[in-house]
């Protein structure tokens, strides 16, 4: 996961919108105070904000989808600890629990409102 551009909202309050690729697909994500530079190599997860519409996924297979909502996106992943979902290359991070019957392995599908970067 790799910051591949930085659209500034404000540089004094380090309010962007950020790319960050995978090297196949980007998505658009949220951060404040960001304090990275293109081509940044993100360790941390990527953060989910209002996750809905969490469940089992139908088939184990890795999706992004855009909705028409500025920040918002469909993600299908795997589980891969806890709250952390792998989408291809990229590591998610939810901001709630996963019901009790999902596990670690399970394909899930849901809708973000927004994806944050720190």
């Amino acid at each position: 996961m790799k910051i591949k551009n930085i659209e500034w909202i404000s540089k004094e309050a380090l309010e962007a919108e950020v790319i960050v690729t995978d090297g196949e697909t980007e998505i658009r994500c949220f951060a404040q105070p960001l304090n990275y530079t293109e081509g940044y190599v993100l360790k941390n997860p990527i953060y989910c904000l209002n996750v809905s519409d969490l469940m089992k996924a139908e088939k184990p297979k890795y999706t992004i989808e855009k909705p028409d909502e500025y920040f918002s996106y469909r993600f299908t992943g795997k589980l891969v600890h806890k709250e952390k979902v792998l989408v291809g290359k990229f590591i998610l991070e939810l901001d709630n629990e996963i019901p009790g019957d999902i596990n670690d392995g399970d394909f899930i599908t849901f809708l973000c409102q927004r994806l944050d970067i720190f």
